[in-house]
């Protein structure tokens, strides 16, 4: 019988991501030239600046047979927005995997990856948070005591001077109160732990991460490749030719982070942008190819019609006809204050588009963070895809339930994730979808597409190649 593989140590090292943690709230707010981004100041919790390096962590499981398996922490571009939780830091993560996830996995057997992904997906910490200190209490409450209590003389007369001293306070502005408080990990770190565990697995059984998955869910085992989305960043006509030129299935995505430039007051620039990319398809994709244009738009459709539906709506007519005879699916085209909100909003757009017999498909992003916000969406019918944002999930085991309650639900899948992800996280990603079947992969990370298509594409093509030879 073969003896179980164990995690001998936990090693942690930090990285760096394959793009930027952007402050788009700030971007939206008023246009910001990319060189000033990096000194800019921000408007979202957490960041540094409007434009920061994206930071990753590497961690390493040292297993008792003399391999290491290996996973990256790293968060989404657009942290903390809709949700989210803000950027990552890895000075931070390496401090969380020595005190928290280290002494939970040294020692551990490797029985399966699942329930020991959920395990770790569960763990918490101890954060000192800031908290606006209460306000001065009515001074009647301060005179108010149980029924039975009786107040000497004393404190009659010092009452209101408590109250007067702590209105004071109050006006003066005092420094919020520090206080610790128990939360989950960051998305970021268990998104990486779960990678690591995902290959140590794998590397235990001497099969691919794309078989345990297969094998711990119960699916078919994988046998054909997924198909690729990319993005282009704000090289949105250069990088859109790189993707046609590579026929991917899916494209450009397009950055939204100067509505002015990009979206024009009514929207008119993105109409002439999607006409544009439908001649481009044409003349260099020719006759038999047929991609379907994917714009994500943050939320930008929302902003210039005041988050008016019918207005929005009229937008989209625009684009349809402007794409026809390519099919289209537009991302985000408002984000709202609450998942809520934006659950009704989007249920409320597709009832219309229904109405008037088009085509285009809304796609969910903000506000579909974790896998009971994506639940949520799935349940309320209230996107036609789901964006499955990898990092935001935490451990890979959310994103692969967050697949099939997709499916299940008719709700298409994009097995998502950020340009400012890494090499490593890239590959895991195609595992993910090699077994689950999503209805396409976001090729990550960077913003330069070749380099993207090349690591997802050329992952999958190997790991279809192996299991073949089999």
């Amino acid at each position: 019988m073969k003896a179980m593989t164990r995690i001998l140590r936990v090693l942690a090292v930090p990285a760096v991501g394959g793009y930027y943690y952007e402050d788009l709230a700030a971007l939206q707010a008023r246009p910001i030239p990319l060189a000033e981004r990096y000194t800019a100041p921000p408007v979202t919790p957490g960041f540094r600046a409007v434009r920061e390096v994206a930071e990753a962590l590497s961690v390493g499981l040292v297993l008792d047979n003399g391999q290491v398996a290996w996973g990256d922490c790293v968060a989404v571009a657009y942290s903390g927005k809709a949700g989210r939780f803000p950027p990552f830091r890895s000075a931070a993560g390496l401090e969380t995997v020595r005190r928290v996830v280290a002494p939970l996995l040294e020692g551990r057997d490797l029985t399966a990856f699942r329930p020991l992904a959920a395990e770790v997906d569960g763990l918490t910490e101890q954060v000192e948070v800031e908290r606006p200190r209460p306000a001065a209490p009515p001074l009647a409450g301060l005179l108010e005591e149980a029924p039975q209590a009786r107040l000497s003389r004393r404190d009659l007369l010092a009452g209101p001077a408590r109250w007067l001293r702590a209105v004071g306070d109050e006006e003066t502005g005092r420094e919020p109160e520090r206080v610790m408080e128990e939360r989950p990990l960051h998305p970021a770190v268990r998104y990486g732990v779960s990678q690591a565990l995902l290959a140590a697995v794998a590397l235990a059984r001497g099969v691919t991460m794309a078989e345990v998955i297969a094998d711990e869910w119960g699916l078919p085992r994988p046998d054909a490749p997924v198909p690729i989305h990319a993005q282009s960043g704000g090289e949105r006509h250069a990088n859109a030719d790189k993707m046609i030129v590579r026929r991917l299935a899916s494209l450009p995505h397009a950055l939204v982070d100067d509505i002015p430039a990009q979206m024009g007051s009514d929207g008119g620039l993105l109409v002439q942008y999607a006409r544009w990319l439908r001649e481009r398809i044409a003349r260099l994709g020719g006759p038999d190819y047929h991609p379907t244009i994917h714009l994500d738009v943050h939320g930008a459709l929302g902003q210039i019609c005041q988050n008016d539906l019918g207005r929005v709506l009229g937008r989209l007519v625009a684009l349809e006809q402007a794409v026809r005879p390519y099919p289209l699916r537009v991302e985000s085209p408002l984000i709202l204050q609450s998942r809520e909100e934006q659950i009704a909003a989007f249920k409320t757009l597709r009832g219309y588009i229904r109405t008037r017999k088009m085509a285009v498909q809304i796609v969910a992003d903000e506000w579909a963070n974790t896998l009971e916000d994506i639940r949520a969406f799935v349940e309320a019918q209230a996107a036609d895809m789901v964006q499955v944002k990898m990092p935001d999930l935490g451990s890979l085991h959310n994103a692969v339930e967050a697949v099939l309650t997709c499916h299940a639900g008719g709700i298409g899948a994009f097995l998502g994730g950020s340009c400012a992800e890494t090499d490593l996280s890239a590959r895991m990603a195609v595992h993910v979808a090699l077994a689950t079947r999503p209805e396409m992969i976001l090729a990550r990370p960077g913003m330069g597409v070749d380099e993207g298509v090349m690591l997802v594409q050329n992952e999958m093509a190997r790991t279809l190649a192996l299991l073949g030879a089999r």
